[in-house]
């Protein structure tokens, strides 16, 4: 197999001139760069992890010093990736200081400062170029490049349509494959509103260059650990469904953790799953975290019933159909009875709520 093959740009989004100023600045900023780190959201999820992966792997071919830095866990069905254990997982992230030898720091599927928690004034004041690449809306300016689009599938999407604009790129398996993850992951498996024909074209892509769909799929649905199958038994057989039916919330306790002795990633594939139950629209996983005396909350949703706009009311944030928000400090039960007054009128009105 010839691994540098010719990119087939079938990008609508790289064709026009913002993107491709944008993606030559990006590039050049690379070029010209030798150490970069790597930075995305607390609590990463397929899109995250995937995307920031394959930037790492990408830099790498280009001889660069590469660093990728998670502030929580990885989700235990995505542990299979290729680079897996170059990710460092900070354990005390208020401890941490930002070298001054990082170039150049990516910031990937997120666009809020505040969402890196306690490396936010270290960011804040770091002399490197910071650029952004990202889905969510609303982006905050901390940076000093933004690669953002906020129709796109995922950030996933919007790497392969940067790295397609390097015609020196090498396509490798692994590039492949932790794009392939990201893109997947963020369009539930390629069943959510975004998955247009581009996206598609993306993927065929990436199989093209030494994608296996079906391990993928496999690795990241069809394996859970024991203890993980344990806890989702607990969250359903406490299901609460309200208004006629329309909404499932499932709550999660700190003792039920601490029962099957799984962890906060164990409940990664949770939240969407309610969305299978017949008549669901909206979903809800709220979890009772301890140790950072929070609870935090997962909104799933389907059609224009905004989850996002049942974040927005609680200071979070998302996508239409994949959001959430945190609290801290609160009482378990008088949240989880403001979250269902509030999303009535989401219920009701669909996304104009």
């Amino acid at each position: 197999m010839n691994l540098k093959t010719k990119v087939k740009d079938n990008s609508k989004l790289s064709k026009i001139p913002e993107f491709q100023s944008s993606a030559r600045k990006i590039l050049k900023a690379i070029n010209k760069s030798q150490s970069f780190l790597i930075l995305t959201h607390m609590n990463p999820d397929g899109d995250a992890i995937g995307s920031s992966l394959a930037l790492y792997h990408y830099l790498t071919q280009k001889s660069k010093s590469a660093n990728f830095i998670l502030l929580s866990p990885i989700p235990t069905n995505l542990q299979f990736l290729n680079g897996i254990d170059k990710i460092k997982i900070l354990q005390n992230p208020s401890e941490y200081i930002l070298s001054d030898n990082f170039d150049v720091i990516f910031i990937l599927d997120l666009n809020d400062i505040t969402r890196l928690k306690d490396l936010q004034k270290n960011l804040e004041l770091h002399p490197a170029t910071k650029i952004v690449i990202d889905h969510h809306q609303e982006p905050k300016n901390f940076a000093d490049y933004y690669l953002v689009d906020t129709t796109a599938s995922s950030t996933g999407e919007i790497l392969y349509k940067l790295l397609s604009q390097d015609k020196e790129i090498v396509w490798t398996p692994e590039i492949a494959e932790c794009l392939y993850v990201a893109i997947m992951t963020d369009t539930g498996n390629f069943r959510f509103e975004r998955t247009d024909g581009e996206v598609h074209r993306i993927v065929a892509d990436l199989i093209d260059y030494g994608v296996d769909p079906v391990k993928l799929y496999n690795e990241v649905y069809n394996k859970i650990p024991f203890r993980a199958a344990k806890l989702m038994g607990i969250g359903y057989s406490r299901l609460e469904s309200y208004y006629d039916g329309k909404l499932v919330l499932m709550p999660i306790y700190h003792k039920d953790f601490v029962e099957t002795n799984s962890e906060e990633e164990d409940t990664e594939g949770f939240v969407e799953s309610l969305l299978s139950i017949d008549g669901v629209v909206m979903s809800i996983l709220m979890m009772e975290i301890v140790e950072r005396n929070e609870i935090r909350v997962s909104i799933r949703s389907k059609g224009d019933f905004s989850a996002r706009n049942l974040a927005l009311q609680f200071g979070g944030g998302g996508h239409i159909n994949a959001a959430g928000c945190r609290f801290h400090n609160s009482d378990f039960q008088e949240i989880k009875q403001k979250i269902i007054e509030k999303a009535k009128a989401i219920l009701t009105n669909g996304s104009n709520s």
